[in-house]
């Protein structure tokens, strides 16, 4: 016999922080990262009302696009976050509902939607019979990541003898360890290199140990995040936090993947704090410092700057050549120190970029059955006119004043005629830039940068090459410090240090 009904007023409650959380997580994955960022992330409002969830949109416009798009993908999210289908309402921000309306409500409590107008908290239906995503595998090591085949370098040194600490003697000093850089720099490579050494020196494995073994977790943001959001959907939180919490050493990579999710970030400062506070260690990297993390928590951010913050810097020529020497020795790769000097001074931005290009000479030579420093050259060559697409032509003004600022003047004195030696060497450089990143020719250099002739242009751009090859320091004196100072670099390391400021947008 059914149950006698009554009816009840409740207002419309928001979605809990991590009901939302995972209806947005199961909304990126169908839509994509590209589209929900441009619709969703942060432009919405969500509210259940009855049995109704309601999307208040930025405008009308966004409105009737949610409709007519997404109105299928927002329902299917829906369910799996709450455990029930809903009905979808897309409505413009400022006419979401704040008025109570009736639900029906089984007097005997059986109803398992019942919404409570006191705490707003949300008794969900049973999860719909689906397959459930096992938590993350455990973490597969690349070999080679190990501090012993790390390059380490003026650029990277702190950072790398951080990591050792930290490997070696876990929970002690350095707690947490953040290191930071650029994408392709080796920041995994230290990060998966601290687990191989603590295994080694601990016993210690993913899955824990035994007797006096230890336990080392690794995750990337991403993966911390979706086993989180599935913890929550299977209703298997508490099992999700004895695995992470229990770790004797907990490594995130990119850990700036948790911007902008509250519910996750939340998670992960507690974690970080019973971690923290039994004595463990925990190691972060991600790709920009811990203030400059977008929409993070100040109790995150306080917790990452409050033990050691680390960075890796683009390496220099000495590091890149080392790069490439052993990249072609563990490769079974001839290669002649001459050429492997060519590649080094190259411009390149990351470490993947250089090691990429010592293959494409390799293969591209193999394939062309070139031989010689000479052909090898060449076929370099080649290959960065065919990419030459991917980087757009730069303005002379930016390199003009990119290379005054690196030298403490005025971009006039470049233009200028002055034979003072800074000037002089600045000026060099900046027509040596032009010529590598625009299609100018000797005469529209020399005249974009203050009507010079073009043999003046051709001699500038050959000092610059012989003092490239030469790996001499040049030194000049900064004029606008309060006490002026003599700094001195390598050529090549000038010259690759600007292309990279030139090619980012």
């Amino acid at each position: 016999m059914a149950s006698s009904a009554r009816v009840m007023e409740v207002s419309a409650v928001c979605l809990a922080s991590q009901q939302q959380e995972c209806l947005e997580h199961d909304l990126q994955s169908r839509l994509g990262a590209e589209r929900f960022e441009l619709w969703f992330a942060g432009k919405t409002q969500w509210r259940l009302v009855g049995e109704s969830l309601e999307v208040a949109a930025a405008n009308e416009f966004a409105a009737g696009w949610m409709r007519s798009r997404f109105l299928g993908d927002i329902a299917a999210a829906a369910q799996v976050a709450l455990g029930h289908s809903v009905r979808v309402e897309v409505l413009v921000a400022a006419s979401v509902s704040t008025h109570t309306v009736p639900v029906s409500v089984a007097t005997d409590g059986s109803d398992p939607t019942v919404h409570s107008a006191i705490t707003g908290a949300i008794r969900p239906a049973p999860a719909m019979h689906r397959p459930t995503r096992e938590a993350s595998p455990v973490a597969v090591l690349n070999p080679r990541y190990t501090f012993e085949e790390f390059v380490v370098g003026a650029c990277n040194q702190m950072a790398y003898h951080a990591a050792v600490r930290v490997a070696e003697q876990p929970g002690t000093q350095f707690n947490p360890l953040f290191i930071h850089g650029s994408c392709g720099l080796g920041k995994t490579h230290l990060l998966q290199s601290i687990c191989q050494r603590f295994s080694k020196r601990f016993g210690a494995g993913t899955g824990g140990g035994t007797g006096g073994a230890k336990k080392w977790l690794y995750l990337t943001g991403e993966q911390f995040t979706n086993d989180f959001v599935e913890s929550i959907r299977t209703h298997k939180t508490e099992a999700f936090r004895r695995r992470i919490r229990s770790a004797d050493l907990l490594i995130i990579d990119d850990v700036h993947f948790l911007a902008n999710k509250k519910a996750t970030q939340e998670e992960f400062l507690h974690t970080f704090n019973q971690i923290d506070t039994n004595g463990k260690q925990v190691v972060l990297a991600s790709d920009c410092p811990p203030r400059a993390i977008a929409a993070m928590t100040d109790g995150l951010i306080s917790r990452f700057i409050s033990g050691m913050v680390v960075r890796v810097d683009t390496p220099d020529l000495a590091t890149r050549l080392e790069i490439l020497k052993r990249k072609a020795v563990r490769n079974h790769w001839t290669i002649s120190d001459a050429m492997l000097m060519h590649l080094a001074q190259q411009s390149v931005s990351s470490v993947r970029e250089l090691e990429g290009a010592l293959l494409q000479v390799v293969a591209g030579a193999s394939l062309l059955g070139a031989t010689g420093d000479t052909l090898a050259g060449d076929t370099l060559q080649n290959l960065r006119q065919r990419q030459a697409p991917d980087h757009a032509p730069v303005a002379v003004e930016r390199i003009v004043a990119a290379v005054a600022a690196l030298f403490d003047l005025a971009p006039t004195h470049l233009l200028g005629s002055s034979r003072e030696k800074t000037i002089s060497l600045a000026r060099a450089v900046a027509m040596s830039l032009t010529r590598q990143l625009t299609a100018m020719s000797f005469p529209e250099i020399g005249r974009a940068l203050g009507n010079k002739n073009h043999s003046t242009v051709i001699a500038a751009c050959q000092r610059i090459s012989e003092l490239t090859r030469s790996g001499e320091l040049v030194c000049w004196h900064t004029r606008t410090a309060p006490q002026p100072e003599i700094r001195h670099q390598t050529i090549a390391d000038i010259m690759h240090e600007l292309s990279i400021v030139l090619r980012k947008k």
